[in-house]
């Protein structure tokens, strides 16, 4: 009898013993992994909640989403890649790339990518798919494509007399001048017309980087180059330069459509201090909760064809990327089974205004006839990306006086003379490329 009670004792030791073990053979079943995005406003709720989605799907594959602001959080890639501490997952845009392949710090996905029947080219348009192609591999997985596009109430210019929103640089400026009213009543060609006490303005004017945005939009519809085929030097053309700051330019300081200094876009727009608003699909979930609200009436068309020569607005998208310098390189595989389930599951990311890349999302009935994006999804062909070179940063940031900020702000802001800013802001670029 004791000898049996011994026994018992020692099986039940040992199972104590083995028991810690067991429980950590099975936590270490599941793969943990590290997604960071910059997404802060509801685009990132949207995100939170589809990897919440994943998570309760998939128990054995488990994603932690990190959302910063996009500059800070570039930082602390870099940092965390220094100790081979970077996320499993990171989003970025596009352009951005070439900055972090020269510093080798993303994997190229082309051997990765040959096993998957989700993500392939085919799947996806040729402009998403083809940005994120660096020196002929694979860098990214496009995740969404986005443009400015024009807003419009629909209230204001009806009552204006305006039949629809404007097509052209002619319409644009006309309509403008109909849709911007002086405290007295006056449009800017008639009479009287007061600039400095403008109660409704036609349109918004940017004084960030997304003024730089405008002008690379109406640039390249005069068919212009800013950097060499080899990287090395700024090839403005000075001239459609000029033209394409001349035009915005002079929106807002000789024909008064546009206000000067202007920061919350959104909220004039939805005030009605202006009728209308270029900006991005982002937009749009703020839109849809203040018609919810207020009964707010409002609709969305193409960026205007300024310039004959060709038909483009600026744009980007967000794309995601493997970091190579990760704790568990082993994991891609898992990384991967999510980007494929995040992109065929992208449509609820549309419902925020952004405009999902692949395929079989972007064509769905659902995505389609969601209000508001039809001009945005005719633009996703035309959108043309800023360049991606290495040193993107040091020519293109937003935070930072680099040339794109200077220039912009020093046309927009200071009336400077805009064949002048664009000459200075091209000998700076070549300056940047050629000894950085």
């Amino acid at each position: 009898m004791r000898k049996t009670g011994r026994n018992l004792v020692g099986v039940l030791m040992l199972l104590a013993l083995l028991l810690p073990a067991a429980v950590s053979a099975q936590e270490g079943d599941v793969v943990n992994l590290e997604f960071w995005g910059g997404w802060t406003g509801p685009d990132g709720d949207v995100m939170d909640t589809l990897v919440q989605r994943w998570n309760a799907e998939n128990p054995n594959i488990q994603i932690t989403l990190t959302r910063q602001q996009w500059s800070p959080l570039f930082d602390a890639f870099v940092v965390a890649s220094a100790s081979d501490e970077a996320p499993d997952i990171l989003a970025m845009h596009p352009q951005e790339l070439a900055q972090f392949i020269v510093l080798d710090l993303l994997t190229p996905l082309d051997d990765l990518l040959a096993e998957s029947a989700v993500l392939t080219p085919d799947n996806y348009l040729a402009s998403a798919w083809q940005p994120n192609i660096y020196e002929g591999a694979v860098y990214a997985v496009p995740l969404d494509l986005h443009m400015h596009g024009l807003y419009y109430n629909i209230d204001l210019l009806e009552e204006a007399g305006v039949d629809g929103p404007p097509t052209t640089g002619e319409e644009f400026i006309e309509i403008g001048k109909l849709l911007t009213v002086d405290a007295n009543g006056n449009h800017p060609d008639d009479e009287g017309f007061d600039p400095d006490n403008v109660v409704q303005y036609a349109v918004n004017m940017h004084s960030n980087h997304h003024a730089f945005f405008q002008w690379w939009a109406l640039y390249n519809q005069l068919g212009g180059e800013l950097i060499s085929e080899d990287g090395t030097e700024c090839v403005m053309d000075i001239d459609k330069a000029a033209q394409a700051w001349q035009y915005l330019q002079d929106l807002v300081y000789t024909h008064h459509i546009a206000p000067q200094g202007q920061t919350d876009y959104a909220r004039d727009f939805l005030s009605g201090r202006t009728a209308m608003l270029i900006d991005g699909p982002w937009q749009m979930a703020t839109f849809e909760a203040a018609t919810e609200e207020s009964g707010f009436n409002w609709n969305t068309a193409m960026y205007p064809r300024v310039f004959d020569e060709a038909y483009a607005t600026w744009g980007s998208g967000h794309n995601i990327t493997l970091p190579a310098r990760v704790a568990n390189p082993e994991n891609r595989d898992e990384a991967l089974q999510f980007i494929e389930w995040l992109t065929a599951n992208s449509t609820e990311w549309a419902n925020v205004g952004q405009l999902p890349a692949f395929r079989d999302v972007m064509e769905s009935e659902e995505f389609r006839t969601m209000y508001g994006r039809e001009a945005f999804i005719e633009m996703m062909p035309y959108e043309v990306f800023l360049p991606g070179i290495p040193l993107y940063n040091q020519v293109f940031a937003s935070n930072a006086p680099t040339p794109m900020m200077v220039m912009a702000q020093s046309i927009m802001l200071e009336q400077a003379d805009p064949a002048s800013a664009a000459q200075t802001a091209c000998d700076e670029i070549t300056f940047i490329l050629q000894t950085q």
